[in-house]
């Protein structure tokens, strides 16, 4: 049995990214983002794969929670103020996966169209238009994804990269 449960940890843990990138979603198919336990991702705060380590990001500015924040980005450090400066309230976030790659260098890319669908206050409104697809650059780092950086459309805000 331990034998079993090793193996496949290592299966799991070495597995390349390609292995674990999520499916394009169809267009017109959104998944959403709201307060805990009312959310369509169930690894929010685990970054077991890409997709995980993304949407505990989006969760993150979604629920004001620096602590997301850190446990998917090499800068998340900073997190907290930056959030502080922003908006208190929470909101809801409807997402798509609009593309999703492995790089030549090991990493994966997965870019996310989304639209902000109210505050957290009521029930999601999602009849708004979605941006362009956000591009998400992510590493495995001691078996656990973390968001690189991120890259908007152009003319779209630019969002912080970090380096």
């Amino acid at each position: 049995m331990r034998r079993t449960v090793a193996v496949l940890l290592f299966i799991v843990l070495a597995a390349p990214a390609s292995a674990q990138l999520p499916a394009v979603d169809p267009a017109g198919q959104y998944r959403l983002i709201g307060p805990a336990g009312r959310s369509d991702s169930r690894c929010i705060g685990r970054p077991e794969t890409p997709l995980c380590a993304v949407e505990t990001l989006l969760a993150c500015f979604a629920r004001r929670d620096p602590e997301l924040c850190r446990v998917v980005w090499t800068a998340g450090e900073g997190a907290a103020g930056m959030l502080s400066s922003l908006a208190s309230s929470r909101y809801w976030w409807s997402y798509r996966i609009a593309a999703a790659e492995q790089s030549a260098a090991g990493e994966a890319v997965i870019a996310v169209a989304g639209r902000h669908c109210g505050l957290q206050r009521g029930e999601p409104d999602c009849t708004t238009t979605p941006a362009p697809p956000t591009r998400y650059r992510l590493r495995q780092v001691g078996g656990a994804w973390q968001v690189l950086d991120w890259q908007s459309q152009p003319g779209e805000p630019a969002q912080p990269i970090a380096r």
